[in-house]
C-alpha cells in the first residue's frame, strides 16, 4: 500500500477501494446475508492486490539488495503492522499472548481478521524477489510462476480446497497461497509479461461477474462452483480494469478527489486502523437498512478523521523541517 507522490491515479484509486474496505467492514451481517457486502467481497481486495502488485516495477525490484528491501518494506508497512497487530491482539484476542509459539502462529500464520493483508503482499513481494533474476530473463519462468500462481488459487480458494489436508488450512491463512495469483497478475501486466487489455475485454468480465455473483446470491441452485467461477470473473474483469482506472484517475476528481487521495497515500495505516471503530458496529436491533445507514455514515467520518488526522501530522513535519533547516540557512549566510 505504499503510495505514488506526484500521480494522484493510484491514491485515488486506493481510496476509492478504502471506502469499500470499511464499508464493508461495518456491516454486522456476513458476506452470504448481505447481498451488498456479497457484492463488495466479490472483487475489493483482489484489486487492490493487483494494484499492489502493478506498482512493481521488476526492472528495479528483481536486482534489489535484499538489505535495502527489508528496511524499505520495514519501514514502509511491517512496523506499523506489527505495532498494530499487537493492539488488535490485545484488545481482541488475548489468548494469542499465552506462550511465544501461540503468539508467532497468530501473528504470522493466522493472521486475526483483516491483518492477513501484510504479511500476504509482504510473502509476495519475498518470492518475487527471490525470482526476480530468472522471472526477468525467462518466459518459461514467468509461465512456471503463472501456473504455480494459479494452482494456489485453484487449491485454496475453490472447492479444491478439501483436497488440502486439514492440518494445512488449520495451521496457515489460506490467502496466503490463494491470494498470490492477483499480486503476480498486477505485476505481470505492468511489467508486460500479461497484455493490458482494453474495456472490450474488463467490461463484458465485470457485467458478467457481477450478474453471476448476484444469481449465486438469490439462486438455491447455486453450489460452490457456481460461487468461485462468479468471484473469478468479476475479480479479474475488475482487476484487468485497474490501469485505465488509474490512467483516469490522474486528473483529481471534483470535491472529493482531495480526500480520496490523502486516504489513499496514507491507506495502510487507516486500513490497518480502521477496524478498531467499526468492530464496535455489531448492532443488528437496529435492522439493516438503518445499519447499512450508519455504516455509510462511520465510513465517512473516518475518512473525514483521516484527513483531518494528516493534515495535522504533515503540517506537524513542515514545521520541522523548516525549523530544521532554519540554522543551516544561517550558518550559510
Amino acid at each position: 500500500m505504499t503510495s505514488t507522490r506526484h500521480d494522484p491515479g493510484p491514491d485515488q484509486l486506493k481510496g476509492i477501494l478504502m471506502v469499500l474496505v470499511i464499508f464493508g467492514h461495518t456491516f454486522w451481517q456476513g458476506v452470504g446475508d448481505s447481498w451488498v457486502k456479497w457484492m463488495i467481497y466479490g472483487f475489493h481486495m483482489p484489486v487492490f492486490l493487483f494494484l499492489s502488485g502493478y506498482m512493481i516495477s521488476m526492472a528495479r525490484f528483481g536486482t534489489r539488495p535484499w538489505g535495502d528491501l527489508l528496511r524499505h518494506y520495514w519501514r514502509r508497512m511491517l512496523a506499523a503492522w506489527l505495532v498494530v497487530s499487537v493492539l488488535w491482539l490485545v484488545a481482541q484476542e488475548p489468548d494469542a499472548f499465552e506462550s511465544v509459539r501461540t503468539f508467532l502462529e497468530v501473528l504470522l500464520l493466522r493472521p486475526s481478521f483483516h491483518l492477513w493483508y501484510v504479511p500476504m503482499l509482504f510473502l509476495s513481494v519475498l518470492v518475487l524477489r527471490l525470482l526476480g533474476v530468472p522471472l526477468g530473463r525467462s518466459a518459461a519462468a514467468r509461465a512456471g510462476l503463472g501456473v504455480a500462481a494459479v494452482a494456489g488459487a485453484l487449491l485454496f480458494q475453490t472447492p479444491l480446497k478439501e483436497l488440502v489436508p486439514d492440518v494445512v488450512l488449520d495451521t496457515v491463512d489460506a490467502r496466503y497461497a490463494g491470494y498470490f495469483v492477483w499480486v503476480l497478475l498486477g505485476v505481470a501486466v505492468r511489467n508486460g509479461w500479461f497484455p493490458r487489455v482494453g474495456a472490450g475485454w474488463y467490461v463484458p468480465l465485470i457485467a458478467v461477474g457481477l450478474v453471476a455473483r448476484s444469481w449465486v446470491y438469490t439462486s438455491e441452485a447455486a453450489g460452490p462452483w457456481s460461487s468461485a467461477a462468479a468471484f473469478t470473473v468479476l475479480s479479474v474483469g475488475a482487476a484487468l480494469a485497474v490501469p485505465a482506472l488509474r490512467d483516469a484517475l490522474r486528473t483529481t476528481l471534483p470535491v472529493v478527489g482531495a480526500g480520496l487521495r490523502t486516504v489513499g497515500k496514507h491507506s495502510l495505516y487507516v486500513y490497518l486502523l480502521h477496524p478498531f471503530v467499526t468492530d464496535a458496529l455489531a448492532t443488528p436491533e437496529v435492522g439493516p437498512l438503518r445499519s447499512m445507514a450508519l455504516g455509510a455514515a462511520v465510513t465517512v467520518a473516518i475518512l473525514v478523521a483521516s484527513c483531518v488526522v494528516a493534515a495535522v501530522l504533515e503540517g506537524i513535519g513542515a514545521r520541522r523541517r523548516r525549523a530544521a533547516s532554519e540554522p543551516a540557512e544561517r550558518v550559510g549566510a
